[in-house]
């Protein structure tokens, strides 16, 4: 019979593989003849337990055998790589929330300026007016967030590894950099910004002027203490500051829901009987002084978080769009946007309009009354396109960029405008 020519005969070795054939056992027998040990409880030969391997016996199990005779090593170096990219993106996703990639967006107070950047390790300076790229500047850093300072005249930029970037925004060349600042939080209108130091010894929140830089002042939180979402009021008064949840055993932890209870509802009641709380924190910013602290029973665990103040209220939006608007008294709201997901989240200078978007929709909320108007761009097609950043503008203009390089322009109001790709 002739074999198949599609296929090879199984007598020949594939390339790069050893064969290696085992004589039949009777029927019976374990490999090395043997007899099976007999369970008389299930009337079968008793399987014994797998051995579970450590690291080295897996290495040799699973990667050793890959190698040729020659010893060549690149099928392995390629499994290697690919593992050491999906620890990356599992490692990037948890830090800054899926998916990988894209653009943050910015625009000078006087709205003659939009800058871009991203992933790509470029800055893209635009002409909001005719959306235009008038030149592109290698940083030389993965950038999530942008933020110009009072004047216009120094843009922050904060890569993945929680840096600070002040860039000259004439010469668009780095001047400074402030190492150990992310998830950077601005008070524009004051020339102030605020950035997570994770010290192992206690979180510190600092507070840095955006011109120059300098530490205007800090918030030194206790050993243990996490971090989980900060955010400082438009006037650059008061801080807010959430903990990372921690079990707590004086609060009820149910196993199941109740039928009845959905959406918010549902949520409301996990969170109040997980077991867990949380602890928020008001700071007077001029002295660090604690104006407020509570405990909450709000503990979600998601990433990519904003904080935003609604007068005495502050509000905490986040990826899983699982949000909270917690009062002076420290009571608690849950509440949800228009879109599925917070991919992409950002808020006028002063705080009135949150914009927030997903996979290709997005949501244009007031803070006063949070009642979400939701929106959808032209469809790219191929990969999904997901929103990044927010930029607003006085009038309520909303730029928003995603991950497919693009900058969707939102009118006021809440309604899609046009797109434009940025390259």
């Amino acid at each position: 019979m002739t074999p198949n020519p599609g296929r090879t005969p199984p007598s020949i070795p594939r390339p790069g593989l050893h064969v290696r054939r085992v004589p039949r056992q009777p029927a019976g027998t374990h490999r090395r003849g043997k007899p099976p040990l007999f369970d008389f409880c299930r009337g079968r030969p008793e399987r014994k337990p797998r051995r579970r391997l450590n690291r080295k016996a897996f290495i040799r199990a699973s990667i050793i055998p890959l190698l040729d005779d020659g010893g060549n090593l690149i099928m392995v170096k390629r499994i290697l790589t690919a593992l050491s990219v999906l620890l990356m993106l599992v490692s990037y996703s948890t830090a800054w929330a899926t998916p990988l990639g894209g653009l943050a967006v910015a625009l000078s107070p006087t709205e003659n300026v939009m800058v871009a950047a991203g992933d790509n390790r470029v800055l893209y300076v635009i002409d909001p007016a005719k959306m235009e790229v008038l030149n592109r500047v290698w940083l030389g850093v993965c950038i999530i967030e942008l933020e110009f300072n009072k004047d216009g005249t120094m843009l922050l930029a904060e890569d993945t590894d929680g840096t600070l970037h002040q860039v000259d925004a004439k010469t668009w060349k780095t001047v400074k950099q402030a190492p150990k600042a992310s998830r950077m939080s601005a008070a524009r209108n004051v020339d102030l910004a605020a950035g997570l130091n994770p010290d192992s010894n206690g979180h510190i929140v600092r507070l840095l002027s955006m011109t120059d830089l300098s530490e205007k002042g800090k918030v030194v939180l206790a050993k243990g203490e996490k971090v989980t979402a900060l955010g400082l009021d438009p006037e650059g008064a008061r801080l807010a500051v959430l903990l990372e949840a921690v079990n707590d055993e004086s609060e009820p932890k149910a196993t199941a829901t109740p039928p009845e209870l959905k959406g918010l509802a549902a949520d409301e009641f996990r969170q109040k009987n997980d077991g867990k709380t949380s602890r928020f924190m008001v700071y007077k910013v001029a002295d660090g002084s604690k104006i407020t602290e509570h405990k909450l029973f709000y503990s979600t665990s998601s990433t990519g978080w904003k904080v935003l103040f609604q007068g005495e209220n502050v509000l905490f939006i986040n990826y899983s769009n699982m949000n909270a608007r917690v009062n002076a008294k420290g009571e608690v709201t849950l509440f949800q946007l228009a879109n599925s997901f917070n991919y992409g989240i950002g808020a006028s200078a002063d705080q009135k309009l949150l914009l927030t978007g997903g996979l290709s929709d997005g949501s244009y909320t007031a803070t006063e009354g949070l009642s979400p108007l939701k929106f959808q761009p032209d469809r790219l097609s191929g990969w999904p396109e997901y929103f990044k950043k927010f930029a607003v503008a006085a009038d309520g203009t909303a730029y928003g960029s995603t991950s497919a390089f693009r900058i969707i322009k939102i009118k006021p109001g809440g309604s899609f405008d046009r797109s434009f790709p940025i390259f």
